[in-house]
C-alpha cells in the first residue's frame, strides 16, 4: 500500500525539545501524533530568520526540511522565503500540503499545489491592537495573503469556531471548513496534583498582545489585599521594549517577590510548573485558540482569561475556568483569589476542564487531520 506523502508547512523550532508556543507548538505536537500513522509519509518544511542554518533530519517516518533566512533583511522574508518553500515542496512532490499560515499557503499555490489551509491568528483583529509598525506591516501584508488564498484553497482547517466566523466573513464561502483543535500531547494529562499554595502560573510569550501588564497589576492587588501570590510566567519575550516596561512596573510596585520570569521552558521544566500551579491565567487582549489554555485544561488546572476571541470557544465560564473583560485587574484579580480561596471548587473545575480537553488529545486532532488529508487527495486524483 502506498502512503500518503503529506507535507507540512509551518512553524517548527531548530530545538523541538523548546517550544514557543503557538503556531510551533501546534506543528510539534501534531507531527509527533502524524509520525506513528503507518499511511503517511510526513515531511515538515521549516522557513524562517530563527532557522540558523539550511538543514534536512530524518527521524523514523519523519523528515524536517529547515531553510534559513537572514535576520536582517529589507525585503521581509514572507515575501523572500516564498520561493525556497515553492522549490523544496516541489522536490518532496506531496499528496498533500498543510499550510500552517497564508504566506507558507502562496508558497504552495505557487509550486502547483492547492493546499490544505490551517488558519490559526486572525491578522486583520491582531492588527487592531498592535502597536509596533514592523508588526502591523506584517499582519497587513498577511492580511493581504489571506485574502489571495481565501479564493483558491478548497479545503480550510479553523482551530476554533471563532475563527471560522471571522474568516468567512472575509470570503471562502465555496471552501470546505473543518473546525479542529489545537493537539495536546499525553504528558499535559498526565499531570496530577493540586499544586502550590497561591501559585499562578502564565505560559506565552511576554507582548502587548498577551497585556501581561494588566496581570501584573492584578498580582499586585492581590498582594496588597493580604494574599499569598506568586505568578511564574513562563516563555520568552518578542518585544524588549514592552518587557522592559513589565520589569519597570514589577520593580517600582515592589513585586519582585510575587512575579518570576522563567523565559523559555523545554517540556520538562513546563510540565513541572504547571504541577506547581493552582490556576493558570492569560490576559490577552485577542486570541484565536491559545495553547497555553488548553495545556493548563489538559492538566487538569482551571484558568482565567480574558474573554476575547476564541478564548470562550475553549473555556466554558463558571464551569471549566472563569472569564474576565480584557484590561480589568481588578475582575482578573477577583477571579484568581476565588479560585485560590475555594479548594473545592478549584478542584471540581480543574476536573471538568480536563474532561473538556478530550477533544485537544493529540491523537484525536491527529486522526481528525488525516480524514481531510484523504479527502483532499481524493479530490486531487477526481480532477
Amino acid at each position: 500500500m502506498t502512503r500518503l506523502r503529506v507535507a507540512l508547512v509551518s512553524l517548527y523550532p531548530f530545538d523541538p525539545a523548546r517550544v514557543p508556543g503557538g503556531v510551533r507548538a501546534v506543528a510539534v505536537n501534531l507531527a509527533a501524533a502524524l509520525r506513528d500513522d503507518p499511511d503517511l509519509d510526513l515531511h515538515v518544511v521549516c522557513c524562517h530568520s530563527d532557522i540558523p542554518r539550511d538543514e534536512v533530519r530524518r527521524e523514523d517516518r519523519l523528515t524536517v526540511h529547515y531553510l534559513s533566512r537572514p535576520r536582517r533583511r529589507v525585503i521581509p522574508n514572507m515575501i523572500t522565503g516564498l520561493v525556497p518553500v515553492a522549490r523544496r515542496l516541489r522536490e518532496i512532490r506531496p499528496d498533500v500540503v498543510n499550510a500552517h499560515g497564508s504566506h507558507y499557503a502562496v508558497a504552495a499555490l505557487l509550486a502547483g499545489f492547492t493546499p490544505v489551509w490551517t488558519l490559526h491568528g486572525i491578522a486583520h483583529r491582531e492588527r487592531e491592537v498592535a502597536r509596533s509598525r514592523s508588526l502591523r506591516l506584517s499582519l497587513w501584508l498577511t492580511g493581504l495573503y489571506d485574502r489571495y488564498v481565501l479564493a483558491r484553497v478548497r479545503d480550510i482547517i479553523a482551530v476554533s469556531p471563532y475563527v471560522q466566523r471571522e474568516y468567512q466573513r472575509l470570503g471562502g464561502r465555496r471552501a470546505r471548513w473543518h473546525v479542529i483543535f489545537n493537539p495536546v500531547p499525553e504528558r499535559f494529562f498526565a499531570v496530577r496534583g493540586d499544586g502550590q499554595p497561591g501559585r499562578v502560573l502564565m505560559t506565552g510569550t511576554i507582548t502587548p498582545l498577551k497585556d501581561v501588564l494588566t496581570l501584573v497589576a492584578a498580582i499586585e492587588r492581590l498582594r496588597d489585599g493580604g494574599q499569598s501570590i506568586v505568578l511564574h510566567v513562563a516563555g520568552r519575550s518578542t518585544d524588549e521594549v514592552y518587557f522592559a516596561r513589565v520589569k519597570e512596573y514589577v520593580t517600582a510596585h515592589k513585586l519582585g517577590e510575587h512575579v518570576r520570569f522563567l523565559g523559555l521552558l523545554d517540556h520538562r521544566r513546563l510540565l513541572a510548573e504547571l504541577k506547581e500551579a493552582r490556576v493558570v491565567a492569560l490576559a490577552s487582549r485577542q486570541e484565536a485558540a491559545p495553547m497555553s489554555l488548553a495545556e493548563a485544561m489538559a492538566a487538569g488546572r482551571p484558568v482565567v482569561a480574558t474573554r476575547v476571541g476564541g478564548v470562550p470557544d475553549l473555556v466554558a465560564d463558571g464551569v471549566t475556568g472563569f472569564l474576565v473583560p480584557p484590561g480589568d485587574p481588578a475582575a482578573l484579580a477577583e477571579r484568581l483569589a476565588r479560585l485560590l480561596g475555594d479548594e473545592t471548587s478549584r478542584r471540581a473545575m480543574g476536573e471538568r476542564a480536563r474532561e473538556a480537553a478530550e477533544r485537544f488529545r493529540a491523537s484525536r486532532v491527529a486522526a481528525a487531520y488525516k480524514q481531510v488529508y484523504e479527502l483532499a487527495a481524493a479530490y486531487g486524483k477526481a480532477v
